[in-house]
Order: C-alpha cells, then structure tokens, then sequence
C-alpha cells in the first residue's frame, strides 16, 4: 500500500498556531507573576519568587519546544492512505498510534478549513464513525476535496447497497 504524506506547509500551519499559544500563555504566565508579586506584595508569593521563575521559565521552553521542534517530528510520523475498503492513517511524536477504518464503518465525513490553514490552502477532513471521530489534519484543500467526494461516493454505494 502507498501511503501520502500531509502537505509540506503542515509544519509551519503547526508552527504558526502553537506559536499563538505559545504567545498568549506566556503572556498570562507574566502577567500573572507580576500581578501576584508587585501588585498584591503577597509575602508568601514573594518567598516562592525564584521557585516560580524557574517553574515559568521551564514551561515556556516545554512550548518553545512544541512549537518549534514538534511539528517537524510530528509532519515525518504523519501519513495516511485510502483505498476503496478503508483509511488507514499514523500519527503520533512518542509512541506512533496507527488506525483503520473500513470505509463501511463511515457514517459521514466533514472537511474543515480553520482561520490558519486557510492561509495555507490546507483543510482537516474529520471522519466520523459510530466508535468516534477521527481526524486527517493538513491536506492540500483540492486533495482533501477529492478525498471527500471519494468518500461520499463510497458511502452512498454502502446506503444503495443497504436499500438493496
């Protein structure tokens, strides 16, 4: 079996929402050490001040991490594959988790587009099934549209084959 990998912009679509994150936490994290410490002067925050520094400044280089040395990890583990019985797809960064659905297990299929990968022209397509929701991030939008109507078309035989 040939299996595709996501598009190369998933590393920096990653990159780019995980900086966000990075961004804002680490705002609140400082904006909620300066509160505690100048703002209230509480004494018991005071005495745990160099604790609290090394505590915020561990996080936000577990982020820093995440944000900039996950994704590429992440992007070499991601693949998928889609034949005419099933979807099969790997993902993971510490421990690689593989799934398969067989095609007549689909119950219905939603291709979503966020606010940055419609920057990149990328799309999730979420696969929905009766155990659960399964998710293919950061296709090409044509592939991802190709690959819906590939399985809408195979979901609709299921249902005439049903009828039948």
């Amino acid at each position: 079996m040939e299996y595709n990998k996501l598009n190369e912009k998933a590393k920096t679509s990653w990159m780019l929402a995980r900086l966000i994150t990075t961004v804002i936490i680490s705002t609140l994290l400082g904006i909620g050490k300066w509160f505690f410490t100048y703002k209230l002067k509480a004494s018991f925050f005071i005495k745990l001040d160099v604790h609290i520094s090394v505590t915020i400044i561990v996080i936000i280089g577990l982020l820093l991490l995440n944000t900039f040395i996950y994704p590429a990890i992440e992007y070499a583990q991601w693949k998928y594959a889609i034949t005419k019985d099933k979807i099969e797809f790997s993902e993971g960064i510490y421990s690689i988790t593989t799934t398969i659905i067989p095609i007549v297990r689909v119950q219905h299929i939603k291709v979503n587009q966020g606010p940055i990968n419609k920057i990149f022209n990328l799309a999730d397509i979420s696969i929905h099934t009766a155990g659960g929701s399964h998710k293919i991030s950061n296709i090409d939008m044509k592939k991802a549209e190709e690959i819906g109507e590939f399985l809408k078309d195979k979901i609709r035989e299921k249902v005439e084959g049903y009828d039948k």
